[in-house]
């Protein structure tokens, strides 16, 4: 395991209750690590951009920020994506860094596509036998949500990352 991605916040005000100690102990394990937003999409991506920024304070080393967008909460695909780019442009300009969008295969094909497609990628898709189904690059790969890890009582996500060890470091925040 060389890297993890943990939930630090959703919608307009809400953080995951173990955020700052899940934060701390991947950095005092000295895994690489990244935080996500889950995302709310009936509330504005502004407010929730903010409560992602206020929370998490990204380091050298670190992975860029994370949206996590898989419901659309009955609003219409256009203000999805509109409540999406604030998001992502108010993250871009707070971290100085394009963020990465967290979503599953066909989530990403039906509401993201040709609108989203210069953002690093993270798909879920799981039992695929070697690369998820997706018509455009990725960078993250969620393969399975059945993951046992040594120190953690519940099963976990697995991921992979799309490229070789200069790729990854690229990847990382300044």
């Amino acid at each position: 395991i060389h890297f993890a991605f943990i939930k630090a916040t959703e919608g307009n005000d809400n953080t995951d209750f173990y955020f700052k100690r899940n934060w701390r102990k991947a950095k005092e394990a000295e895994m690489i690590r990244g935080a996500y937003h889950f995302f709310i999409a009936s509330k504005d991506g502004t407010m929730q951009a903010r409560n992602f920024i206020n929370k998490v304070k990204l380091q050298s080393g670190d992975l860029p920020p994370v949206l996590d967008v898989e419901q659309t909460n009955g609003v219409s695909k256009a203000v999805l994506q509109q409540r999406v780019k604030a998001f992502l442009y108010a993250a871009e300009l707070a971290y100085g860094v394009k963020p990465v969008i967290y979503t599953n295969a066909d989530f990403y094909k039906a509401y993201l596509s040709d609108e989203f497609d210069d953002y690093p990628l993270w798909v879920a898709h799981y039992l695929r036998p070697s690369e998820p189904r997706i018509s455009r690059d990725w960078h993250f790969w969620q393969h399975s949500e059945r993951g046992r890890v040594n120190g953690i009582s519940g099963k976990v996500d697995f991921n992979v990352f799309n490229g070789d060890s200069t790729d990854f470091a690229k990847l990382l925040m300044k």
